[in-house]
């Protein structure tokens, strides 16, 4: 059952672990503006959506003006190549262009400029062909006329589909074109979350290792250590801006660079300094053979070393995998703990309140009841035979203590009760 240390321990993990995101996902961004991954996932994906592996149709393509105004420079199908590293991340043999010849390549196109340029290609040809003088308005007709000449059997299904299922409205192809475009999208960004995330364990796994973040000790640290789990607490909760998951995008290294500070400035147990706490005993495994007769402990010390460095590393890939979650999974974790965290104190302080309320209702009771024993006769009864008939007799010898009001027991008179 979740109590608020143990709230406090998760809020301090998952919020180690969103600098960590952030850290390494500030890297990627700065990796992805430099290689452009995103570029080279779109050209890849639109020659895989117009069936052509050489680029041919491809280069008509990012020439027509509706696409050649989002990018500067020229499509050269001549420059693309195979890759043994794409060939790693995709499952795949598939052609990709280089660096150098998708720097100016777009990184988005959007779905309703792509849907009209297929149109205006398929209906009218290559934008450097201009048959016509004036052109005229494209029909239907003329579209599944000459979307039935293409060479691809692929792309000739496709158009020939959309213009059936269009009820003769040249919008309506437009349309069906463009849900076919954004389906096809869909396959290009899981492409790209898989590189993202093979990327994001390898730089999660080098942080962890390079920086020494150990997930086991600081858990550990987090549960012994009330202050410091009260600081890493009070830093996070600093730290709930969904905002900052977005800036990374555009300011990666600076978003990595502000995170490792964070995690320096609240005192986070990691590092390879000398002068810190390390986060275990970590001891050189000894390779070397030693006599048991003359070291008794030479089989345990060997042992604990091995566990020294196993412990440490299975520590490392806790950080890694997390690391592969993102800084928006951890965002959304961290404000999850923090509404949990919110409701369970307020409880916690309104009972502690209650209990020391019926305390001291409990002390001013049992005072009372005494004040008022000693007040009522009745409370004393005198001894011997003074009592008759259950009714107590006047104390003749000593004055009439003073009246309470109702403190007499049920069927009984007050002798000394004033009448009105």
């Amino acid at each position: 059952m979740f109590n608020s240390e143990t709230l406090e321990v998760g809020i301090g993990m998952a919020f180690l672990f969103l600098l960590m995101s952030l850290i390494c996902t500030g890297i990627k961004e700065w990796l992805e503006s430099l290689l452009k991954w995103r570029a080279m996932d779109l050209e890849r994906a639109l020659r895989t959506l117009l069936d052509d592996n050489k680029g041919q149709l491809s280069a008509y393509f990012f020439s027509h003006p509706l696409i050649s105004s989002l990018f500067q420079g020229k499509y050269d199908p001549a420059r693309l190549k195979n890759s043994t590293l794409q060939r790693w991340f995709n499952y795949t043999d598939a052609m990709h262009m280089p660096l150098s010849a998708r720097r100016n390549l777009p990184s988005y196109i959007p779905s309703d400029q792509f849907a009209k340029a297929l149109i205006d290609i398929v209906g009218r040809g290559p934008a450097s062909v201009d048959d016509e003088d004036p052109p005229q308005l494209l029909t239907l007709e003329q579209l599944r006329e000459r979307a039935a000449a293409l060479r691809s059997p692929v792309l000739r299904r496709v158009v020939l589909t959309a213009i059936d299922h269009a009820d003769g409205n040249l919008k309506q192809a437009t349309d069906n074109l463009q849900h076919w475009f954004d389906s096809a999208m869909d396959r290009a960004s899981g492409w790209y979350k898989r590189r993202t995330q093979t990327i994001l364990f390898i730089l999660g796994l080098s942080a962890a290792a390079i920086l020494n973040v150990d997930s086991l000790y600081i858990m550990g640290r987090l549960t012994a250590d009330k202050t410091f789990r009260e600081a890493v607490v009070n830093a996070a909760a600093k730290a709930q801006d969904p905002a900052a998951a977005n800036a990374v995008a555009q300011e990666g290294l600076r978003v990595a660079q502000q995170a490792r500070k964070e995690l320096n400035d609240i005192g986070m147990p990691m590092g390879w300094e000398k002068d810190k706490n390390w986060p275990m005993e970590l001891r050189p495994i000894q390779f070397q053979t030693c006599d048991p007769k003359t070291v008794p402990n030479c089989a345990s010390t060997k042992m604990l070393s091995l566990y020294s460095v196993v412990r440490l590393l299975l520590g490392w890939l806790i950080s890694a995998f997390a690391v592969m979650l993102g800084a928006p999974f951890w965002f959304d974790v961290l404000n999850k703990f923090m509404v949990v965290r919110s409701t369970v104190k307020p409880r916690e302080k309104s009972r502690e309140e209650d209990s020391k309320d019926r305390e001291d209702d409990a002390t001013r009771a049992a005072q009372d009841n005494a004040e008022n024993n000693q007040n009522n006769p009745l409370s004393h009864p005198p001894p011997g035979n003074q009592l008759q008939n259950n009714v107590p007799q006047p104390n003749t010898s000593q004055a009439p203590p003073s009246f309470v009001p109702h403190s007499w027991r049920d069927g009984k008179t007050n002798t000394t009760e004033i009448p009105l």
